[in-house]
């Protein structure tokens, strides 16, 4: 059984994809999910997707499939850099009931 977020607050995903329908999804999947109790917001662009980094409390990054791996070695450089110990999260697929099962063992684990 998914482990859910019952605090007040909401736990900030940064999603970062490739393709931009596939990250609508992922976005819409998120913000949604009416058990969980999640914020995401995100981008196709690595600039961007830095700065709401840089300007948003977030508690969990997770990586959509399509970057390549020198982009991803990169973002998340910065991103433990930045603040470490961030939990980043690489999504490869397989359905919203894989991704909030990734979701919920990642948050878990804190």
């Amino acid at each position: 059984m998914p482990i859910t977020n019952t605090a007040s607050q909401p736990v900030n995903i940064l999603v970062i994809g490739k393709d931009p329908e596939i990250l609508k999804v992922v976005l819409r999947l998120l913000n949604e999910h009416k058990p969980a109790n999640y914020h995401a917001i995100g981008s196709t662009d690595p600039d961007q997707c830095r700065a709401l980094f840089a300007d948003s409390d977030i508690d969990l990054v997770l990586i959509t499939n399509g970057i390549d791996a020198t982009l991803d070695a990169s973002l998340r450089e910065d991103f433990l850099t930045r603040r470490p110990g961030i939990l980043i999260l690489q999504h490869f697929g397989g359905g919203s009931g894989l991704l909030f099962g990734e979701i919920a063992q990642a948050l878990a684990h804190v």
